[in-house]
């Protein structure tokens, strides 16, 4: 590789290089994250010689790098390798099992239950892979170029998934996108451990100050004070805002409209969701880079408060930071057909739907907090994982083609996770027939899903529940 510095010295001209073909696939995966693991697992299982790029030395999306335990509407809405993977997680005895423990999952559980997956299905790990450009001709990706130790190579493959989580290869292929509500995208979050609690001097506390903690009643802080003590997982949902505001001594790095909301997997931990920033995006390096300094202060800052000021956290230490700020919007690749809020509310149905989502607003935006649970569940059609334009790829998790307000629900682990298998069934069935993804048959695309234990529709899931809403007179759109 060559550069040549321009008289301007505003930029550096790279030259002509010819690169190495790493591999050639049936199905190239792009990030090895929460969709993108069911995706690479889904399109193994289906024949096809599979490849996922990960940037990390491990897989499993914000679960593991962001370390978030919370699978907030798993038990009510789950199916496929969903079912098996949580599955596996509870049988692995590491943590909680997330059917029975409030719907959560020990992070390095997680990742060795995911790879362990993954290798089953005789998935191509390529770790230590960041996507460097997108391999086009015409409307059609062929494959992507990244950056390694090895130097820059290429993979190529018969049709490429963008589970990256920001559309960043679609947006090379030259996607249209949108960023939240006209540009301004949900806050990012920093989750952080926090260990050696001594939770019946806490909980004392907390039934003392219980208005700081959505005003819990007896019962509920009685159970949530017996798993405590017993070391078992428990969630409780609290807003120390006013608290910090009194008591702060780094006040400079304490959040603003932010809440303290309380995960436990771990004895005598917390894992908290409470640091908050805003105005950044999470596609932009600087912004990204800025966002990661700005929460990591806000987390020692907000242990500092707690350690001085509130029983059970004199021996508190901080024991985890992730690897990286919890990203919750970014890109919004434009599909086919783009999900929408008023979509989401009236319980839409899509003759190709491919799977449904439990409808939660839980949007993080500067103007507000908004957290609304709406009955019965929307579909997901098939072809909101398809990129406007673009031929031989598919995108899937919280960057599938949706408005700002349905992101806020799909973006949700559950959802992204399932988008995953509905996305990589797809890509193995087109690869194998030779034809796009747009060109394969929804009707196939369903029965082989609905074959596999994969609820593809709210119709369909209508059969096993009565709780779901808007069938009686559905909207198809």
């Amino acid at each position: 590789m060559a550069f040549t510095i321009e008289n301007s010295g505003e930029h550096i001209l790279e030259t002509a290089n010819t690169l190495p073909i790493a591999a050639t696939y049936d199905v190239l995966v792009c990030g090895g994250g929460t969709a993108g693991i069911p995706a690479a697992i889904a399109a193994a299982r289906e024949g096809a010689k599979v490849g996922l790029v990960e940037r990390y030395g491990f897989v499993g999306g914000v679960a593991a790098f962001s370390i978030m335990p919370c699978w907030h509407c798993l038990n009510d809405h789950h199916s496929g390798i969903l079912t098996e993977f949580a599955q596996r997680v509870g049988d692995f005895q590491q943590g909680p099992n997330p059917f029975s423990d409030n719907n959560h999952m020990e992070p390095e559980t997680v990742k060795i239950v995911a790879l362990t997956m993954l290798q089953e299905a005789g998935v191509d790990l390529r770790f230590h892979n960041w996507i460097a450009d997108v391999i086009t001709e015409d409307s059609s990706v062929r494959g992507v170029v990244t950056e390694t130790k090895s130097g820059r190579r290429a993979l190529l493959a018969k049709t490429v998934i963008d589970a990256t989580g920001d559309g960043d290869v679609c947006t090379r292929a030259g996607a249209q996108f949108s960023k939240g509500d006209n540009g301004k995208v949900q806050g990012m979050s920093l989750r952080f451990r926090i260990g050696h609690i001594n939770f019946p001097r806490y909980f004392d506390w907390v039934w003392e100050h219980r208005s700081m903690y959505k005003n819990i009643s007896r019962e509920d802080w009685e159970s949530l004070r017996e798993k405590a003590i017993n070391g078992k997982a428990f969630f409780m949902l609290g807003d120390l805002s006013e608290f910090f505001k009194s008591h702060g001594g780094d006040a400079a790095h304490l959040p603003e409209k932010s809440y303290f909301n309380c995960s436990s997997i771990r004895p005598n931990e917390l894992s908290l969701n409470a640091t908050r920033v805003y105005h950044l995006d999470g596609t932009i390096e600087e912004d990204l880079s800025q966002g990661e300094v700005i929460t990591r202060q806000q987390s020692y800052a907000i242990w500092r408060v707690l350690r001085s000021y509130v029983p059970g956290f004199e021996q508190s230490m901080i024991v985890e930071t992730p690897a990286q700020v919890g990203v919750r919007e970014t890109r919004e690749i434009v599909g086919d057909y783009t999900l929408t809020e008023e979509d989401c509310r009236r319980n839409a149905t899509f003759e190709d739907a491919v799977l449904t989502s439990k409808i939660s607003f839980d949007v993080h935006d500067v103007s507000g907090y908004i957290l609304e649970n709406v009955k019965g569940v929307v579909d997901i059609p098939y072809r909101c994982l398809l990129p406007k334009g673009l031929e031989n790829i598919i995108v899937v998790g919280r960057c599938m083609s949706c408005d700002h307000i349905a992101n806020s629900t799909t973006r949700l682990q559950e959802v992204s996770h399932r988008t995953g298998q509905a996305g990589g069934t797809a890509a193995a069935m087109a690869a194998m027939q030779g034809i796009t993804p747009r060109s394969l048959p929804v009707a196939q695309l369903q029965a082989k899903l609905q074959a596999n234990g994969f609820e593809t529709s709210q119709r369909q899931r209508y059969l096993k529940s009565d709780m779901i809403a808007g069938l009686a007179s559905p909207g198809k759109v």
